[in-house]
Formats: C-alpha cells, sequence, structure tokens
C-alpha cells in the first residue's frame, strides 16, 4: 500500500506537517488534490475536537491510540476511492464522485449535529443506478436524546447528498456505538 495520497506525492506525514506550518508555502500539488484536500479537512476537524476535548478535560491526557486510531480509519476511507457516478450523460460523459468525498460530506454533516462524533462509515452500491445506501456509527454525547441525534444525522445524510449531486439514497443506517462524556463527570 503506497503511501501517496491521492497521487499527490506526499504522505499523510507530509500533508500533516504541512498543515502544522500553516500550509505555508502553498504546495500546488497539494490544494489542486481533492483526496489531500479531504485529509486536511479531516486532520482540521480533529485538531479542534481533540483541542476541545482536552479543554474540557484537561485532566485526563488523551491517549495516542485514540487520535492514532481516528486517524487510520479516516486514511482507510479516503484510499477507498471508488468512483459512484452522478451523472450519465447521452453524449456518454459521466460525472463521477469518490466515496472519499462522500465520507467527507457525511463527516461534515456530523460536525453540525450537536453531541454527536462520527466513527465508521460505509457506503453500498449494488448497481450503478441504484440507491446508495448508508451505515454509519456515532458516538453521541451523554445527556443528549440519542433518538434526536440519530434522526437528525439520518435527515442531515440524505439531504447533503441529495444536494450534492443526483445520487438516489436508500437506507440511512445510523448506529450509536458510544457515549461519550463532556466536562468532568465521574461515571
Amino acid at each position: 500500500m503506497s503511501d501517496d495520497i491521492g497521487g499527490s506525492g506526499y504522505s499523510l506525514e507530509d500533508l500533516s506537517a504541512y498543515l502544522d506550518r500553516g500550509r505555508v508555502p502553498r504546495i500546488a500539488a497539494i490544494e489542486r488534490n481533492a483526496e489531500c484536500q479531504a485529509v486536511l479537512a479531516s486532520m482540521e476537524r480533529m485538531g479542534r475536537l481533540s483541542r476541545e476535548i482536552v479543554e474540557e478535560q484537561a485532566a485526563e491526557p488523551l491517549a495516542e491510540s485514540w487520535y492514532d486510531s481516528i486517524m487510520r480509519e479516516v486514511m482507510r476511507e479516503f484510499r477507498a476511492g471508488r468512483d459512484i457516478p452522478l451523472v450519465r450523460g447521452s453524449d456518454g460523459v459521466e460525472i463521477v464522485v469518490t466515496e472519499g468525498a462522500l465520507y467527507e460530506l457525511i463527516r461534515s454533516v456530523g460536525d453540525g449535529v450537536d453531541g454527536v462524533l462520527v466513527g465508521r462509515v460505509r457506503l453500498q452500491q449494488n448497481e450503478p443506478d441504484a440507491p446508495l445506501d448508508v451505515r454509519v456509527s456515532v458516538s453521541v454525547r451523554f445527556g443528549r436524546a440519542m433518538a434526536d441525534a440519530v434522526e437528525e444525522m439520518r435527515e442531515g445524510i440524505r439531504a447533503a447528498i441529495q444536494r450534492h449531486g443526483d445520487l438516489r439514497v436508500g437506507r440511512v443506517d445510523v448506529t450509536v456505538g458510544d457515549v461519550h462524556v463532556d466536562g468532568e463527570e465521574d461515571q
């Protein structure tokens, strides 16, 4: 498996260093590459979440394995760059979206839902013109109504995918796989 992200010639470590430098100097091969941009957006989001958790739970340092496991999942998703057809014109022109772009779209929906952290995302489309089925696992903040969080995620995912392309959305399954605690509450 190559460390090269999206054919850019840059690895995850390179992108991390680039982000740490504030994207200075600008590297066109990274800035023009959709997969690199998606990975950078995920890294920025992870950084924000990590800082929020550290601020809220300053007494308990984050385990390095936590960050590593999430970054492994992010990289697994972006390497699964299967093209999913959006539009097929009568002139033979086909417009596609990569799975990685859809993963990022779904994760951005989760960023907008209060008290939800997106875990694993799975996409399935059995035939090119079949509806796209989406399965997402999430962690919900303790005290947040799970049914409301799941419904908000489900509706947000369906709306975002339909708004950004001509994909028919089939099942949208959102599973709460974990509950996380904000603040310094003892369980």
